[in-house]
């Protein structure tokens, strides 16, 4: 379950006191009970609005104000609300004129539906389900109703909230340094790889490839391992020996980020990195450059994986160092 959002969250407890006291300036005596509830098992997104349905019974007597009974909704770790509470909205509830001016005003027969959305929700309580939907999972919460009358009376139902969520991986950062060498050279690559929910795979890869100034693929560099866990993977800072025999000319070092398709991601098209490089024959150009930056919308066309079968098994001495 996420952490909590303290902020502005409220302890039942005392949200009991002030809406009982509340009340009690126009409610004298209450028998009104939530005699039934409902809300949804499974709530995709309760942003978006979702219905709860309840009945009442019995009758308040009271002065004015006393003819409006009014049912409030929270979301808690608890059944009872004895941990902290998230406020989703309220019900008024027009109860049936009484035969005198104090009453009794009775609850209306029938199921009763409030239906609650963003609009109805605090700051803490968006917040938290914003958590909530954005996650890889489903999370169990429940949801209160409370009459906050005389007296009170409160209900309860489980839900699921949010859905199960695809893995996907992206690369939040990389750099080459230096990022202009001679033939033969080495230079320094390092990444950060995010996965954002965990997948059944176990292993995955990052493929490192050699491509020319368009960005086809000319030669297999390496892979780093994944794990198969949410997270962070970082590649330190790691030397790439160059052949001597290497063309000068612009290249990218690319990075394919589960380059054997092993992972069902919700999103196939971010898997891609590539960082410029330049091979020159000059000396003096080559001393003391710095490093280049990781570019995201690298136009590499077609499927990844078809793309680098037939590059893994070897590089060619043309590229890269022998290893």
């Amino acid at each position: 379950m996420s952490p909590k959002l303290k902020s502005v969250a409220t302890c039942f407890a005392l949200l009991f006191l002030l809406t009982a006291s509340s009340a009690s300036a126009q409610v004298f005596s209450s028998t009104i009970r939530i005699t039934s509830y409902s809300a949804p098992s499974h709530i995709s997104n309760p942003l978006t609005g979702f219905s709860i349905n309840f009945t009442l019974s019995g009758y308040q007597t009271g002065s004015l104000g006393a003819g409006v009974a009014t049912v409030r909704f929270y979301l808690s770790d608890t059944p009872s609300g004895s941990n902290q509470v998230y406020p989703l909205g309220l019900k008024y509830v027009g109860l049936s004129t009484g035969s005198g001016q104090f009453g009794p005003f009775y609850a209306p027969s029938g199921t009763i539906t409030a239906t609650l959305s963003q609009a109805d929700m605090d700051t803490a309580t968006v917040a938290l389900l914003e958590n909530i939907v954005t996650g890889c999972q489903p999370q169990n919460w429940y949801i209160l109703g409370y009459y906050s009358g005389a007296g009170g009376s409160l209900a309860y139902s489980s839900s699921s909230i949010g859905d199960w969520h695809q893995s996907d991986q992206f690369f939040m950062g990389g750099a080459l340094s230096p990022s202009v060498i001679q033939p033969g050279g080495t230079t320094n690559l390092s990444f950060t790889l995010y996965r954002q929910c965990p997948s059944a795979y176990s292993p995955s890869s990052v493929g490192l490839y050699l491509a020319d100034a368009n960005y086809q693929l000319l030669s297999y560099i390496g892979s780093v391992s994944t794990p198969g866990y949410s997270g962070v993977t970082t590649l330190q800072p790691t030397g790439i020996t160059f052949s001597p025999y290497i063309p000068v000319g612009t290249y990218y070092i690319v990075l394919i980020a589960d380059d054997d398709g092993v992972v069902t991601e919700v999103n196939e098209n971010n898997n891609v990195g590539a960082l410029m490089l330049n091979i020159t024959s000059s000396a003096r150009l080559s001393q003391g450059h710095g490093e280049a930056r990781l570019e995201t919308e690298v136009p590499l066309s077609g499927d990844a994986t078809s793309l680098v079968r037939g590059l893994k098994p070897g590089a060619s001495d043309a590229y890269l160092h022998e290893r």
